[in-house]
């Protein structure tokens, strides 16, 4: 919203359209922050922590993003005034994850899509690859055709243990649940994504996930989507 603070997950199109909001608040200088719960979560957090510690290198961030939406409605069933994108919404999130648990910008980044469907105008599915100078690797999946549960489930293969992040809780790789009560101050993702932007208006102050932050996400995104013309 034009001067005021603003936190949203907002799907851009483009390159072209999403590196202008990093432009746009630093005209302003008022606090501007994507929507990227995952940072947030505390299973993702209790990875980023270790990472961060030298307890854990991730080598390969393996990640299930599914949904059946053959119609333009959301996942409460209602119409949308917009058209959902496998690439520039949901890989979106992906992307800006993996790059911020490795703290590095991907190297090399590849993509696969399926057909176009005739009525939505966009692929329905889809595949991506990326690494980063480290070697890190993610392998990323994701359809709009599953008939199955709807969500995102991220697998961390680490060099010491495999973990699986779905939103909040965290299990490890025989499916026993790792305790991430003690990561923060509440278990809810989006409650701790709007404290923090919330704390940084306070203390004005960048956000984590601010715009600036989040924009290198945006620049793979355009050379993946490339790779697919």
């Amino acid at each position: 919203m034009p001067g005021k603070p603003s936190s949203a997950c907002v799907q851009a199109s483009t390159w072209k359209s999403r590196s202008q909001f990093p432009i746009h608040q630093k005209e302003t200088g008022l606090v501007a922050m994507g929507g990227h719960t995952r940072r947030f979560n505390p299973s993702h957090q209790w990875i980023h922590k270790r990472i961060k510690a030298g307890e854990l290198k991730l080598q390969h961030l393996v990640v299930q993003t599914f949904f059946f939406r053959r119609t333009n409605m959301n996942a409460e069933g209602k119409p949308r005034s917009w058209t959902d994108h496998l690439l520039w919404h949901h890989a979106c999130h992906t992307v800006d994850l993996f790059q911020y648990q490795t703290g590095e910008v991907s190297s090399d980044v590849s993509a696969l899509q399926g057909p176009i469907h005739p009525e939505l105008k966009i692929a329905m599915d889809m595949s991506i690859q990326m690494k980063v100078p480290s070697g890190a690797l993610c392998s990323l999946a994701l359809s709009f055709n599953n008939n199955g549960p709807l969500g995102t489930w991220f697998r961390y293969i680490c060099d010491n243990g495999t973990y699986i992040g779905r939103y909040d809780e965290l299990v490890d790789g025989y499916d026993k649940p790792i305790d991430v009560s003690k990561v923060d101050v509440s278990m809810d993702g989006i409650e701790l994504q709007d404290r923090e932007f919330l704390a940084a208006i306070r203390e004005k102050r960048e956000p984590n996930a601010s715009v600036a932050q989040v924009r290198p996400a945006m620049r793979v995104l355009d050379r993946l989507e490339n790779s697919m013309l």
